[in-house]
């Protein structure tokens, strides 16, 4: 089959995001007057490396599903860069820009949404495909797809209504592999499942990481889905990236008190379970239209001190490559 064989940079990172900023901007009147800005994603830093799967953790509303959507250029960033193989995703123009999201590709929260009602299966996982590489044999290609997410050659003639949400994450899964990518972009892929299935997704998706060799960006909410197919994980809250660290070391030592909060709150079969829950972070999310100064998450650490109320803490190494953005690990609070 023919498929794009655009050059590629062997070494580095496969994605770097530097500084990714979103404002959505807050209208009213009759002329549509900006009168304030929703601050979705205010600086995020983070590299994806080739093979690597980083989960991107954190409450509802934090600007996780607006990372996903900023890397697919589907909003025009307020300022930042995302090199997608070295170039900047956000520069780009739209030629250049459609060759890129062949390399991209998304799977959505909710299966049934993301999938056109009116198309049978093998129009929605192959028609991208057929179109772009000419290919006659596109309805085996399709097939032998189907298989490998779990799904019968004879299926790619139904529509979408006739499958279970399970089926149809499956038919999303199939259809975000079709062009062979390098980064997939994991958007809450499980969230909208029956927890029954959502463990058989998960380890669909990371055998066929596995298979595929695609980087990997697993966006969701859940601390117990992201530890068990993640390599590194990034915990965002209200915008900004609070601690990044490998899979083992944020769960065994996690350095942020909101991490440490929300690791306290997945619930523990084991002795001691009852207590930690206790740990778990108290009220809301600020409102991102107005968010704290100082640190975001000084208006609900029971760590805070002064500083936190007015200063931005900076991301540190504390460990190696273990990263924490928090005055408790200051050098100067510290002597």
């Amino acid at each position: 089959m023919a498929m794009d064989t655009t050059e590629t940079t062997a070494d580095g990172p496969i994605l770097e995001v530097r500084d990714l900023k979103m404002y959505f901007p807050i209208r009213k009147g009759l002329l549509k007057r900006t009168v304030g800005h929703v601050h979705a994603v205010d600086g995020v830093n983070f590299t994806i490396q080739r093979g690597e799967t980083l989960g991107l953790v954190g409450e509802s509303g934090c600007g996780k599903s607006t990372v996903g959507r900023l890397l697919l250029r589907l909003y025009a960033p307020t300022a930042g860069e995302a090199l997608f193989e070295g170039r900047d995703l956000m520069a780009m123009q739209t030629d250049e820009l459609n060759r890129a999201r062949r390399h991209i590709q998304i799977i959505f929260q909710d299966p049934f949404a993301s999938l056109n009602p009116r198309f049978r299966v093998k129009e929605l996982v192959g028609e991208a495909y057929r179109l772009h590489t000419g290919d006659k044999d596109w309805v085996a290609y399709v097939a032998d797809l189907l298989g490998k997410v779990g799904l019968q050659a004879d299926h790619m003639n139904r529509y979408p209504h006739e499958f279970s949400g399970g089926q149809r994450q499956r038919i999303g899964i199939a259809r975000a592999l079709a062009l062979q990518p390098r980064l997939i972009i994991a958007d809450e892929p499980v969230s909208a499942l029956d927890v029954s299935v959502q463990a058989q997704v998960v380890n669909l998706l990371d055998s066929l990481k596995a298979e595929f060799g695609f980087s990997f960006l697993f966006i969701s909410h859940d601390l117990s889905v992201v530890e068990h197919i993640a390599d590194r994980v990034a915990v965002m809250y209200l915008g900004e990236i609070v601690e990044t660290a490998s899979d083992r070391n944020l769960y065994q030592d996690p350095l942020h008190p909101y991490t440490q909060a929300l690791i306290a709150a997945v619930p523990k079969a084991e002795a001691g379970a009852k207590r930690r829950r206790k740990e778990v972070v108290r009220g809301d999310v600020p409102s991102p239209i107005n968010p704290p100064s100082g640190c975001r998450f000084h208006t609900r650490c029971p760590r805070a001190f002064a500083r936190c109320r007015s200063e931005r803490p900076r991301m540190r190494e504390e460990k190696p490559d273990h990263w924490v953005a928090c005055h408790l690990y200051d050098e100067a609070e510290h002597g």
